[in-house]
Order: C-alpha cells, then structure tokens, then sequence
C-alpha cells in the first residue's frame, strides 16, 4: 500500500517532479565535479608550482653555523665545507623518494668578463644519473625551473664534459654586456659561447651557467657542490607540522616522519646527506599552502552553493505542491493515519526522485570533473569511483531536506480547517 501510494503520487504531475530531478541534479553535478578536482587538486597544483622552482635548500652543515664580527667571519675552515657531488642523488634515498620531482646541485663563483665581476654558477641544467635503486633517471635546473625561458638553446649536459666552452647568459647580465646567442663570452680566461638567454624574472638574470664539472675544473674543486635546490611535492604545513620533532611522543613523530610536509622531508634528506643541512624555502612552501586552501575553501563554497540552491529548489516545488494536496493529507489525518506516516509518504516520493537526480548528477559531474582537469591541468581528472553514491546519498538528503519545511508546515493544520478550505 505505501509503494502504491508513492508510486501513484510520483506520477502526477510530471513536470514539476521533472522540475525537482533536474534542479536535484544540477546541484549535484556541479558539487560532483567540484569535489572530484579538489580531492585530485593537492598533487596537480603541486606539480604546477613545482615549475616555479625548489620548496627545499640544501647546503653544506658548516654554512648553518655562520659567526661574522665586525664583518669577518670567524667560521673555522672545514672540510666538509661543501656537498659531495657523488652523494646528492641520495636525495632518491629517502622514504619520499617519489615525492621529490626534481634537484639541481650549484657551486658558486665569481669571474671577471670584461670590467665586471660576473657571478657564475655551475648547475646541472638535465643530468642523466644514477638512482640508489640503480634506475638511470634525468634532473637539474630545467626539470626544477619549468617556468625559465630560454632565448637560444639550453646546454645539452646529458653526459659529463669538463671541457664544454658553453653558457647561459641571465637577461640582465646580458643587456649590460651587450651579448646575444651565439656570441662570445670570457670567463675565467677562457672563451665561451653564449647558448642562450635565459629569462627568470629573479636574482638569476644577474648571473651566468655553465656546466657543473666546468666551474670545478676552473675553480680547483673537483666533486664539489656548494648547495642543491630541490624540489619536492608536499602536504601544507599545519600545527601539527609546526611541531618540535624533539618533543614529539613516539606514535606523533612517526606521524610526522610519514606525512610529506616539507619540514619531515627536509629531516630525511639530512639523514642521507649527514654533512648538509636542509632547510625549507619558506617563501615558496608557504605560498603552496595559501594557494592550495584558497583554492579547496572556492571549490567547497561554490559545492555549498550549488547543494543550497538544488535545495530551495526543492522548497518551492514542494510548497506548491503541499498547497495543492493540503485537503489529501487532512483526509489522511482524518481517517487515522500519523504525521510521521504522512511525512514517510511525502519523503519517499521527494527520496526517489533526489535519487534519480543525484544519480544523473553524479555521472554528470564525473565527466564535467574530468572537463575541468583538462582545461585547468591539460590531463582529465578521474572522480573517485567513491564520489557516486556519495553524490546520491548527499542529493536524497537535499532533496528531503527542501521538502521538510513545506511538509512541517501542512501537517501542523487541522484537517478540520484544511477540509473546510480555510487558512
């Protein structure tokens, strides 16, 4: 008798329970697709700020300690006053190992090209190398700095050769010497051909690259490295996160070790490299974070505002259609029936058809969600397999959530008055 009564009652009046489907699954695709990219947004935006440089520095333990007075400094002379470049690519040693996209180690100098000092830095600009786990794999500054752009050529340093006469010249330094690709360039006695230009918008545009084993050569440092920018995909710093690991408990620092915020990320690459210090570029690490929750704090407020407006959508159909089926429901209330039985009757129907709107929505919205990975991302998101009946569930809610009020509202009439016409 109740599914006949609300299968009879879901048949009257198609448009406007087609009114209450579509408005149902609009609400719900929307908050389908929205949902679907945030949870996948984490590691895409990551990814995407990843291009814009290192999260992570490393440098040798001895420059953490600087003692300068009077402006001389006072550090005694260590031999550990650099990072082996043999030992870097333990960085793919640590426990989030696939979590660090990229590192590039530097040695810093300065060389007289003309009548200026000239800072040049040697770097790995896409350096074959091989992993700990015995895997050939390719990094450097390229791989780090997605968003450099190079007028020319990059330097081609897939394989080792200290006696390359080539460079990169920053947009800044080369306006001041007058150079162009392809054009001639002294340093440290020696000439070099300019390769390219290279643009960053930042402090690098002041400098010169050249190959990494080329400036040990010129530099008498052979094997050295002065510091390694590193990148690395990692969770926003919380409070958690901003913890003394010293004063962790033992279960709250194995939390902390095996989340990759970037300060346990920075702890495990010093365990791999106990002569360096590693330290999170704040600037950059904190920026993430602030980028990130703006973006999920959007997507959740625009969720909230669809689910709100398939609601009051609910509401109104709903309120007609209370009206007009007041004298049924006083007629049920006459002859015995309970406001609970009489509520059971109504939410099935506005269940069943939240339900078939939340399932249109929910498929809907997997496609959208994969739309808008590829306009944003240029790769299709993939909504959780999770996220359907989720959707369903969130969209019948919705729908009896809209329907409640109207209902409320009627039943608390007398049938006498309702039957009678009156107010």
């Amino acid at each position: 008798m109740f599914l006949r009564f609300v299968s009879q009652s879901i048949r009257r009046a198609p448009r406007r329970k087609a009114m209450t489907v579509a408005a149902v699954a609009m609400g719900t695709a929307v908050a389908t697709a929205m949902l679907g990219v945030m949870l996948d947004i984490g590691d895409r935006v990551n990814r995407e700020l990843r291009s814009l440089g290192a999260n992570l520095a490393v440098t040798p333990r001895s420059h953490s300690l600087p003692v300068e007075i009077g402006g001389i400094d006072y550090r005694p002379v260590s031999r550990e006053d650099y990072i082996p470049e043999a030992q870097i690519p333990k960085i793919k040693a640590t426990f989030w190992q696939l979590n660090i996209t990229g590192f590039a180690p530097t040695l810093h100098a300065m060389a007289q090209a003309g009548s200026l000092r000239v800072p040049v830095d040697g770097v790995w600009f896409d350096r074959q190398y091989r992993a700990p786990d015995g895997t050939t794999q390719r990094t450097g500054v390229r791989a780090l700095n997605a968003a450099w752009k190079v007028r020319g050529r990059w330097i081609d340093d897939r394989d080792r050769d200290d006696q390359d006469r080539e460079c990169l010249v920053g947009a800044a330094l080369a306006r001041r010497l007058r150079l162009e690709p392809g054009g001639a360039l002294t340093l440290f006695g020696e000439p070099f051909t300019v390769s390219g230009i290279l643009s960053t918008g930042a402090e690098e545009d002041d400098r010169a690259f050249v190959r990494l084993e080329v400036l040990q050569r010129l530099t008498r440092r052979p094997g050295q490295a002065d510091s390694v920018q590193v990148g690395a995909l990692t969770k926003p710093e919380d409070d958690f996160a901003r913890k003394d690991p010293a004063k962790m408990t033992r279960s709250e620092y194995d939390r902390w070790y095996c989340t990759p915020y970037v300060s346990s990320i920075a702890h495990q690459i010093q365990e791999v490299l106990p002569m360096a210090v590693a330290k999170p570029v704040w600037r950059v690490a904190d920026n993430e974070g602030k980028v990130l929750g703006k973006i999920r704090g959007l997507m959740l407020l625009i969720t909230l505002a669809a689910l709100a407006s398939a609601g009051l959508t609910v509401w109104s159909v709903m309120a007609t259609t209370v009206l007009e089926r007041r004298a049924e429901i006083a007629i049920m209330q006459a002859t015995g029936a309970s406001n609970w039985l009489v509520a059971a009757l109504f939410a099935a129907e506005v269940g069943a058809e939240g339900a078939a709107g939340g399932l249109l929505g929910a498929l809907a919205g997997s496609a959208l969600a994969g739309w808008v990975g590829q306009a944003v991302f240029h790769s299709p998101t993939a909504a959780p397999a999770l996220l359907v009946p989720l959707a369903v569930v969130v969209a019948v809610a919705v729908a009896v959530a809209g329907a409640a009020q109207p209902l409320r509202r009627s039943l608390a009439l007398e049938p006498a008055i309702a039957l009678r016409g009156g107010a």
